[in-house]
């Protein structure tokens, strides 16, 4: 082969190398376009919004448990040092729990014509308090509180501080004084006699930015009360009102909701308990809103506002205050009540603790229907 020959030979070697080359990098183009569109085309996998410092996913979000799937739980009984009591105060503090007084009428116990009686007036009455940050482990902050041994005190959180008022003791007799605390061990009080009179059995709460006082009993004068007082400071008090349509009573039970003043049920010293509902806008002027709800009639008992619904919790149901279940209802819109599920494991009871603490409420302590005083702690919780 001559040398023009042999240059035409390369040329087309050449030629056709590139002409390979350059198909397979057309093809290759085609491929890579072809396969973008191809993942283009596949639902993005969704985002993960981490959890912040944890560097993992939030767990999906689960459904609002109902409200009538209320379950309840007895926190461990050998964890609990205090006696057993009702009419004790209390309350949540400082993001604890916080129990004060009481008293212990076990094996005091009589029954004569009239049903149960108690020597209220042997019972042990308690002057300490104590404090928990998980319900279970407790901690005696003291054991001679200067307010000294009372019962049927009542005590609440307000404007950073632990208040006591009210109350009666063996030794004290009725009482009208009021007490606070930054700490639950130096108390000091603020009025050794408020503007209302001494009484037990009353309802205290916080509304508006206020202190409200409500109803109570002085059994030594034979007189119940249906009066309605307020404070910004716990040492003056206003008499908003002292006519209201409610019958005069004591353990009854108030709470705000909805921005509301609720008041339900309590007891006369004529052996009248109550069913009916009263609420309020401004303390002073009340409307009936039922005076047959669907539950029975109760005293003792507790009201408290717990997830954007009202709870009445415990009844005293042993024969001679009507039997029939310990039940628990509740209501979304203050007018219209609705019953659990089932009702509670524990015993129908009167004059026990209960608030709503971390997501939960909590119950202590309580006469029961066996006329039985109580130490138990339950904590509530949702069916899964």
């Amino acid at each position: 082969m001559n040398g023009s020959n042999m240059s035409r030979m390369e040329d087309k070697h050449l030629t056709l190398a590139f002409t390979l080359a350059g198909g397979i990098i057309v093809s290759g183009l085609i491929f890579f376009v072809v396969w973008r569109g191809s993942i283009g085309a596949i639902p993005p996998a969704p985002m993960r919004e981490e959890v912040a410092g944890t560097g993992t996913a939030p767990a999906p979000l689960s459904p609002a448990p109902a409200l009538a799937s209320l379950r309840w739980d007895r926190m461990p009984s050998s964890t609990v040092p205090w006696e057993a009591r009702d009419s004790h105060a209390f309350a949540v503090f400082k993001n604890a729990l916080w129990l004060m007084g009481g008293l212990d009428g076990n094996g005091l116990v009589a029954r004569g014509q009239y049903g149960e009686h108690v020597r209220y007036w042997e019972a042990p009455h308690f002057d300490d308090v104590w404090t928990s940050t998980n319900g279970y482990d407790w901690k005696r902050i003291t054991n001679n509180a200067p307010w000294g041994e009372r019962r049927s005190m009542q005590a609440v959180e307000f404007r950073g501080k632990l208040w006591l008022m009210g109350g009666w003791g063996p030794e004290l007799g009725y009482r009208s004084d009021v007490w606070a605390t930054e700490d639950g061990k130096r108390w000091q009080r603020v009025t050794a006699k408020a503007a209302w009179p001494a009484r037990e059995g009353h309802s205290l709460l916080v509304w508006r930015d206020k202190l409200w006082l409500i109803g109570g009993v002085q059994y030594d004068a034979r007189k119940t009360f249906n009066d309605v007082w307020n404070s910004t400071d716990g040492f003056t008090w206003e008499l908003v009102t002292d006519n209201p349509p409610w019958r005069s009573r004591w353990d009854h039970a108030a709470a705000s909701f909805n921005d509301r003043l609720y008041l339900t049920a309590g007891m006369d010293l004529a052996g009248n308990t109550f069913r009916d509902v009263w609420v309020s806008d401004d303390g002073a002027t009340w409307e009936l809103v039922t005076d047959n709800p669907p539950w029975r009639e109760r005293q003792g008992h507790v009201l408290l506002e717990y997830r954007g619904a009202l709870w009445t919790l415990g009844r005293l149901n042993d024969p001679d205050s009507g039997g029939g279940p310990n039940d628990v209802w509740f209501t979304k819109d203050g007018v219209t009540w609705e019953e659990t599920d089932v009702d509670p494991p524990w015993r129908g009871r009167e004059d026990h603790g209960a608030v709503v603490w971390r997501d939960a409420m909590w119950i202590t302590g309580g006469m029961d229907s066996k006329w039985e005083w109580s130490n138990e702690v339950w904590r509530s919780s949702f069916a899964q």
